[in-house]
């Protein structure tokens, strides 16, 4: 009797992880490919711009700072589209998709209008944060550039998550190839100056920035609107759009909102406190970071796809699959991230040279990099796990941990680490590591304790 239920449970298991691997897979690889596309755009915009001078590229440093900030902050706020919508998929209602899709829009304009004006504020936040003079009023240059397009950037964020939480992420997919292949093409024309343009270095390389987030959320928005099944997903229905009709979907983004300003808070000090050291130290952590996105983007699509299925599970109330998603996701990130973390690692200087020649930066950005490969598997492990409790609809809780982990931990940390040890940059790359060992502990513990608390609920609800 025992023997023929451990065999029904073994391939219960098998038959459960193989087919979540098999939807992790078909589900985060466009995801994946498209969040890769999405950093290849700036990782390009950092190679253009570095090889053009040096100088320039500590002004798209500086003015990245506000402008990304406010960016994964919309990422955050916006995340109730991805889990209400799988949730709603999963719970058999897809029709209210379209609704949750559709105040998401107006949200993501309210917001993205917001930021427009924020950013044109670019040079006094930057020179309230310490910065040079000559930095900031680079940098401050570069931020109203990209402030142009920040309405585009958050309603192409709502089409991205809706698109991806109906399962449907090819488009965002096609959509980024034609992206970089044009922003290539205007990051050569508008930085070095051709086809009659004077040379505008970073400011150039915002103008490109922006012109691609206006094409990219038009080429979305068109596909949406001729999706073949937008029928079933409710694409042309009239939705409940009064404020109390969609409270839920706001207060989940209000949490994961805080979650990402908190986590990005706290790098963002990195690059201020890179800035207090000198420019060439900023412009060395600009290039460690944006390559260190690359590989953290497969991060980033896994989760996105760990969301959905722990959501489906949610929405199906089924605690046991709930557990294996997550678990299928972290699983899959650490035997991925592996590798690359080594690569990074053993070729630091080579990846260098890539964005850089002049000594004094390839001096100081190879340890750094070097360092980043430590920090990978543990910074993209913790993201894979926010992302599942985000699916799980842990509302406030992931949103403590990180504000302790990435503003009251890393803050002082890094500077302490930086400055009072005199370790400089390599300083505050070591400080992040050891704040996302303390985060994927925190994050990891909190989603199979809910998980495993739900699935003895759902055992004492059985018949016996």
């Amino acid at each position: 009797m025992h023997d023929k239920q451990n065999t029904a449970t073994e391939n219960w298991l098998r038959e459960r992880l193989t087919r979540q691997m098999s939807e992790l897979l078909r589900l985060s690889f466009p995801i994946v490919l498209q969040r890769i596309g999405t950093m290849a755009m700036g990782l390009v915009d950092t190679l253009m711009v570095g090889h053009y001078s040096a100088r320039d590229l500590a002004y798209q440093s500086a003015g990245d700072i506000p402008v990304i900030t406010l960016i994964v902050l919309t990422i955050g706020l916006l995340t109730g589209i991805i889990v209400l919508s799988s949730n709603a998929v999963g719970a058999g209602n897809p029709r209210e998709s379209g609704a949750i899709w559709k105040r998401g829009m107006v949200y993501a304009l309210g917001l993205g209008l917001l930021w427009l004006m924020i950013c044109m504020f670019g040079e006094e936040i930057l020179l309230a944060l310490g910065q040079d003079a000559d930095i900031a009023r680079g940098g401050g240059e570069v931020a109203q550039v990209l402030g142009y397009g920040m309405p585009f950037m958050t309603l192409l964020l709502a089409c991205t998550f809706f698109l991806e939480s109906i399962s449907r992420p090819l488009p965002g997919l096609i959509v980024m190839i034609f992206a970089n292949v044009l922003n290539i093409f205007l990051n050569w024309v508008l930085v070095f100056g051709h086809f009659g343009f004077e040379p505008m270095g970073a400011v150039g390389s915002a103008w490109s920035t922006t012109l691609i987030r206006v094409f990219i959320f038009f080429a979305l928005l068109l596909f949406i609107l001729v999706l073949k099944d937008g029928e079933r997903f409710g694409i042309r229905d009239k939705a409940d759009l009064s404020w109390k009709g969609w409270r839920r979907q706001r207060h989940i983004g209000y949490a994961a909102g805080i979650t990402n300003g908190a986590e990005h808070l706290g790098f963002a000090g990195l690059m201020v406190f890179a800035g207090w050291i000198s420019a060439e130290t900023l412009a060395a952590t600009t290039i460690t970071f944006k390559l260190f996105g690359l590989p953290f983007m497969i991060a980033i699509g896994l989760g996105g796809a760990t969301s959905v299925r722990v959501g489906i599970a949610l929405g199906r109330r089924d605690p046991a699959d709930l557990m294996l998603a997550g678990s299928a996701g972290l699983g899959f990130n650490i035997l991925t991230m592996l590798p690359l973390a080594v690569l990074m690692v053993l070729y630091a200087e080579n990846l260098t040279l890539f964005f850089t020649s002049a000594e004094v930066l390839v001096a100081l950005t190879t340890p750094l990099i070097s360092l980043s490969g430590f920090l990978l598997v543990f910074d993209t492990s913790q993201a894979i796990m926010g992302n599942a409790l985000r699916g799980r609809q842990d509302v406030w809780m992931p949103t403590i941990i990180y504000i302790f982990a990435f503003n009251i931990v890393m803050i002082p940390l890094s500077w302490y680490m930086a400055f009072a040890l005199d370790r400089k940059a390599e300083g505050l790359v070591e400080a992040v590591i050891l704040t996302s060992i303390l985060a994927l502990a925190l994050a990891a513990g909190r989603f199979y304790y809910l998980a495993y608390d739900d699935w003895q609920a759902a055992q004492q609800k059985a018949p016996a």
